[in-house]
């Protein structure tokens, strides 16, 4: 059974410990409390205001001036436990990753459940830091020793919040010191790590400056941020963390003024592949859809009578070849271009096999490969098992699951939700490959053709990979993968082609105008925070035609983010 259907799927002050509540902030930092954020898009569909990979039905008209932005972003998940492994090097609490612990990513005012998690995370943090190896990250002074605790109140706060504390903000946290009963001085020492993690300075990331730029006449209300914090959008952009030391000391030093000054830092930063690698991943994972809840992406399972080499363990080592593969790509230079065109892949003895390879010769950690470009064609990440796999039937393929992906992640096609009068239709008959089912499926189904012939065609070009993601000549159902099956013409906005292989579909999507504004408008809005709107498509526009060009490299990109005016200034908005 298959499905036929038009559509596939688409300034809160307080003293140490207190809970910033009823801030009307969320993970996303987006103003009024939107989906897209900093470091973490949200997903909705095509012709939908703001999403990582779509473009909007009316695109937003390219206009000077300085978007709204939300002052009090809280940190999303995966940020929280950037900012712990690098400031304590905590990776886990309880056995468990840090980001797993925390109440999954919202928005809006703060919630009561997580609170609670937000307070018992820094109160296991803060235990095990001062019982462990990492106590010396914290307090490198004996806690007795005079003045050992305020310094460290002054320097691990500078660190912790961003900027340097106030004279208030110390006294708040010596107080810890003066309470009854008295505790030791370690245990002082960790209530103060514990007020630490749990104070609102720590948990959002406030821009409460408000001297307005009076050079800057596009948006005369525009506020120039501190040194300080122009720092912290350099760290949080590139690294989803708080800045090191170099980073502040050049904010405190003043030298985060110019647009020249903040490129010269984030050329440094980006080169820290530790770092930005992961964030890079992680704004590709958002791209990609992979943590839309709506999609596929590694979900459904594969019946081992027909696909053998399918396990619960490939299935775990094809997505992390996945993130290993956008940080290798950007990392050697890469493209958009060769996000869809590089034969680069990440294998172990889990998932070898699905490439041609002999798992034999391979262990559980994941070794790069450059894969055959001829016999198997491997283009881009759409052609590694990750893709296929997710996107497949139980022991079949799925052109309807691939080939709609491309039009409505990739290409921007808005496709009807399917109509439940027909979303179950089925056809009986003697079918030699998928292809020619799905045909029969949808082409005598009215209701659906128009909608399938848009998607369809895709998915039957990516028919020489199998169910699994494996490289396929004669189809499960007895027929022959030739020619006649992988061949499809597809009506792009360029005009109508032939397409005949996956080479050559990669080459065309890659091509396309409204792929490369996709990927321009999902990093735009990644990296800042913000909804799709007139001042930030400027810059939107900027990148596409930079992307449209050979050798634009996405470390080039990151460094562009950089060097907008949006970046160093920002219009007060909704909490």
């Amino acid at each position: 059974m298959a499905l036929a259907a038009c559509g596939a799927t688409s300034e809160n002050k307080g003293g140490p410990g207190d809970p910033p509540g009823g801030v009307a902030a969320g993970p996303n930092g987006a103003a009024g409390g939107a989906v897209v954020g900093t470091g973490g898009a949200g997903q909705v569909g095509p012709g939908t205001s703001g999403a990582a990979g779509t473009v909007v039905d009316h695109p937003p008209t390219c206009t000077a001036g300085i978007p709204v932005t939300t002052q009090i972003p809280l940190l999303l998940n995966r940020q929280y436990a950037s900012v712990v492994r690098d400031l304590l090097g905590v990776t886990a609490i309880d056995s468990t990753p840090v980001a797993d612990f925390l109440v999954g990513d919202f928005t809006g005012a703060m919630t009561a459940p997580a609170w609670k998690v937000y307070q018992d995370a820094g109160a296991k943090i803060a235990k095990q830091v001062m019982a462990g190896a990492n106590k010396a990250k914290f307090i490198s002074c004996a806690p007795t020793a005079a003045d050992c605790l305020k310094t460290t109140v002054q320097t691990f706060g500078r660190k912790a919040f961003r900027r340097a504390l106030t004279d208030e903000e110390v006294t708040s946290f010596m107080s810890l010191n003066s309470v009854t009963p008295a505790g030791t001085p370690d245990q002082v020492a960790e209530a103060i790590l514990n007020a630490f993690l749990i104070s609102p300075s720590f948990l959002l990331i406030p821009e409460l400056t408000t001297e307005v730029d009076a050079t800057y006449t596009a948006t005369p209300n525009a506020i120039k941020l501190s040194q300080q914090e122009v720092a912290t959008r350099l760290s949080f952009l590139l690294w989803g963390s708080v800045p090191d030391d170099a980073l502040n000391a050049a904010a405190d030093g003043g030298q985060l003024t110019t647009k020249e000054q903040i490129l010269a830092q984030a050329t440094r930063m980006i080169q820290v592949r530790e770092k930005t690698g992961g964030f890079i991943s992680a704004f590709h994972d958002e791209w990609a859809q992979m943590n839309n809840s709506s999609a596929h992406w590694f979900k459904g399972k594969h019946d081992t009578a027909v696909y053998p080499e399918y396990t619960d363990a490939s299935r775990v080592a094809n997505k992390a070849e996945l993130d290993a593969f956008f940080e290798e790509v950007a990392y050697t230079n890469g493209s958009f271009k060769d996000l869809l065109l590089s034969n680069v892949a990440f294998v172990n003895k889990d998932n070898a096999a699905l490439y041609g390879l002999d798992a034999s010769k391979y262990t559980d950690t994941l070794t790069k490969v450059t894969l055959d470009s001829t016999t198997n064609p491997r283009p881009g990440f759409l052609t590694r098992a990750g893709f296929l796999s997710s996107y497949s039937g139980f022991g079949t393929t799925s052109p309807i699951l691939r080939g709609s992906y491309m039009a409505i992640w990739l290409l921007s096609i808005n496709v009807p939700a399917p109509d439940p009068a027909f979303a179950m239709q089925t056809v009986t008959g003697n079918f030699m490959t998928q292809r020619a089912y799905v045909e029969e499926l949808t082409q005598k189904n009215q209701p659906c053709k128009g909608c399938h012939e848009v998607f369809n065609p895709l998915g039957f070009i990516m028919e020489s990979y199998d169910g699994n993601g494996k490289w396929q000549t004669k189809d499960p159902k007895g027929g022959a993968i030739d020619s006649k099956v992988t061949t499809a013409t597809f009506n792009f906005k360029t005009g109508a082609k032939e397409i005949s292989s996956p080479v050559q579909l990669m080459q065309e999507i890659s091509k396309q105008a409204t792929a490369q504004a996709l990927y321009a408008q999902a990093w735009v809005s990644f990296a800042t925070g913000r909804n799709p709107n007139d001042q930030d498509q400027c810059t939107v526009n900027t990148l596409q035609t930079k992307l449209a060009g050979d050798g634009y490299s996405i470390l080039g990109l990151l460094g562009d983010l950089t060097q907008t005016d949006s970046f160093r200034l920002r219009v007060r908005g909704s909490l």
